[in-house]
């Protein structure tokens, strides 16, 4: 009769169980049948009682899982194995079945990491056909335990070889929790191999010793009448675990962590033969003094980090990590459809943005500060009450007969009371002295309002409006420069992005293209603001970075590191750690300091910001000549129609003495 449905199989059946082999449950150990002389099929309770032991099996309802390649043609060997999982009374292992003959369909909706591996293989060569097809399954983990069992009778000759071959596949595929079981030959002893990659100081670079872990042997014990003892199948075990330790220790023998990465700051600050310090170099000295390893940094070209990003795994920009000779790469970078494919990911700690950084707006021009302390139409109606004011003085002169003056006489005198100034000019009546009060107190108001602001403008700077879109920078005929791997975000259909990729240009060094940004005025780099803000190339005064809301690209920065790295994990929890205590943010201002630092070096310490003076050493502010040049441009301008009404006076004069004009009433005011 059928085994019942049980919590085991309802996690199977969750997990899309290819195929499960149900057989009738049998209650204590499994006897092995004593009709059957094969020594293989002698050792399948120790497979069963050595997984067991290997196995990281949590109960069933918790999702425990333990995938077993075997063939359609599978054995009487291997469905005895299988046969011996299923019978498992306790039932703490949910088993998959899968055969690495077809492929595997799709099962992205898996999200259960497998936490155990059996493969039965004949030899070494077999191994391949299933590491490939459980690497494609979303079920995947190359942290679990991993038993390989040979399912032939190994000799002596070609025993460590093969040992040494599943070890060495399954290490290039960054898998190092692996114990293989051999069957001593001509016996019905088991025997588990493995390797430790940290053993005697080493660093998990080759596989240099095999060590034998454990023996078992199941076998019948004779019955012993006079000790009342019945015959009973019993295990005979070894095991040498113990003197070895765990094989992904929490140490790491300070071993080298070879890390690939670019200048680029504030993650890595220095250049190409040192690397002083950066946020990203700050956390992984904290990461490998806790893990007792030593970074050992190589510093990538900076074309390969603008290049498009390919799989190359010869030229391209994870070429170091794809073959093996680094580790990690740093450097403000972030994950992409093909890092997904080749890399594995730390979590992130970082966020930052693609943006448009352009110069930042010139300083508007000083010849205009004198005029530009009120608008136009406040200036309309004070030069109006100038010229009314001048006519009712005219009037009042006129009607008093006091001086034998003419309008532009009394024009100065208005001027003079508008600016609070001395007017010559007496009145007898009354009536006109009072007004002449009023316009004085006019003239005190409109002369301190004029002052005060005077002194504002002409020490505070003023800028042209500021490119801060990408529609602006668009009708300012801007041109567009960065990564070549930055070219893809403006692949799109719409009629912005069509106009940025006609326009683009790609730069091989983004920080000589920063540099451009202080002699051309009509560039826009597709930048890092995290970078753009702390780049040696030029000054963060010196450009300006488009809000956020017109961000390119808004990324999580992370490090990369081989796929599958078994250090990963760890990495990942001092990462968390780290971030968590906010040592992220001192060590950011630590970066950023070095360039503060840097900067004052370079310019003495003594250099003033974009103001509107000099500053002189008790911060007090020197006005230059440039700023009150446009009262000089007013008084050249009025020379200079003075100049002209001069000439066109004198010309005047001789055409009438020439040609005898009369009298007319244009001589009152050319003559």
């Amino acid at each position: 009769m059928p085994r019942p449905a049980s919590a085991c199989v309802a996690t199977v059946l969750l997990l899309q169980l290819l195929l499960l082999v149900t057989v009738p449950q049998i209650a204590g150990d499994i006897p092995v049948d004593e009709s059957e002389h094969e020594q293989l099929l002698s050792v399948v309770p120790c497979i069963r009682r050595l997984c067991e032991k290997y196995f990281r099996s949590e109960r069933a309802m918790k999702g425990s899982l333990a995938i077993i390649n075997i063939k359609p043609d599978a054995s009487e060997f291997q469905r005895h194995i299988l046969r011996s999982f299923n019978e498992n009374p306790r039932h703490e292992l949910g088993v998959m079945v899968k055969d690495a003959s077809r492929p595997h369909w799709n099962a992205s909706h898996v999200t259960e990491k497998a936490k155990n591996y059996l493969m039965l293989i004949a030899d070494s060569s077999a191994l391949a056909a299933p590491i490939r097809q459980l690497r494609r399954l979303p079920t995947w983990n190359p942290l679990a335990q991993v038993v390989v069992l040979f399912t032939a009778e190994l000799t002596p000759l070609v025993f460590e070889i093969e040992v040494r071959n599943v070890l060495q596949e399954l290490f290039d595929n960054s898998v190092l929790n692996v114990n293989v079981m051999v069957q001593r030959y001509n016996t019905s002893v088991l025997e588990v191999w493995t390797w430790f990659p940290y053993e005697s100081g080493g660093c998990a670079d080759n596989i240099d010793r095999l060590r034998l872990v454990d023996e078992c042997e199941y076998v019948l014990q004779e019955a012993e009448p006079e000790r009342n003892v019945r015959a009973a199948w019993v295990f005979r075990e070894r095991h040498y675990f113990s003197d070895y330790g765990p094989k992904i220790p929490k140490y790491y023998n300070y071993c080298p962590l070879k890390v690939s990465t670019s200048i680029w700051e504030p993650f890595v600050v220095g250049n190409a033969s040192h690397i002083e310090k950066g946020l990203e170099v700050l956390m992984l000295d904290a990461i490998t003094a806790r893990m007792r390893l030593v970074p050992v940094f190589s510093v990538i070209e900076s074309a390969l980090t603008t290049a498009r990003i390919t799989a190359d795994n010869q030229t391209g920009l994870y070429a170091d990590v794809l073959q093996r000779r680094t580790d990690l790469m740093i450097g403000g970078l972030h994950e992409n459809p093909i890092s997904r494919k080749l890399l594995s990911a730390t979590i992130p700690y970082y966020q930052d943005d693609l943006t448009w950084c352009v110069p930042t707006a010139r300083h508007a021009p000083k010849w205009l500060n004198v005029f530009i302390i009120f608008n136009v139409w406040t200036w309309l109606i004070a030069i109006g009450i100038i010229f009314a004011a001048a006519g009712l003085l005219y009037r009042f002169n006129y009607v008093e007969r006091l001086y034998r003056v003419n309008y532009t006489w009394m024009l100065l005198q208005s001027l003079a009371f508008s600016l609070s100034v001395y007017a010559h000019y007496w009145p007898r009546r009354v009536s006109i002295r009072l007004f002449l009060i009023g316009y004085m107190f006019y003239g005190l108001h409109w002369n301190a309002a004029y002052h005060s602001f005077l002194i504002s403008v002409l020490t505070r700077p003023r800028y042209e409006p500021q490119i801060s879109t990408i529609q602006q920078a668009i009708q300012a005929g801007f041109g567009f420069v960065g990564a070549e791997n930055t070219l893809g975000h403006f692949d799109k259909p719409d009629a912005v992005s069509r106009h940025i990729a006609g326009a683009y240009r790609v730069c091989r060094n983004l920080d000589e293209c920063l540099g451009r940004l202080r002699s051309e005025r009509t560039i826009a780099i597709a930048m890092s603001r995290a970078h753009s803000s702390n780049s040696r190339a030029i000054g963060e005064a010196e450009l300006y970075c488009f809000p956020k809301a017109e961000n390119i690209y808004t990324y999580s920065v992370s490090m990369l590191a081989k796929k599958d790295f078994h250090l990963l994990p760890k990495i990942n929890e001092l990462i968390r750690r780290i971030s968590e205590s906010g040592l992220l943010g001192k060590w950011q201002k630590e970066s950023e300091k070095i360039r503060i630092d840097e900067d004052q070096e370079e310019g003495g310490g003594g250099a003033g910001g974009g103001g509107g003076g000099e500053r002189s050493g008790e911060g007090q502010t020197i006005l230059r000549l440039d700023h009150i040049e446009g009262a000089f441009y007013l008084g050249a301008a009025g020379l200079i129609l003075a100049l002209i009404a001069f000439i066109g006076e004198l010309f005047y004069y001789r055409a009438k003495r020439r040609y005898r004009w009369r009298d007319n009433l244009l001589d009152r005011f050319l003559l």
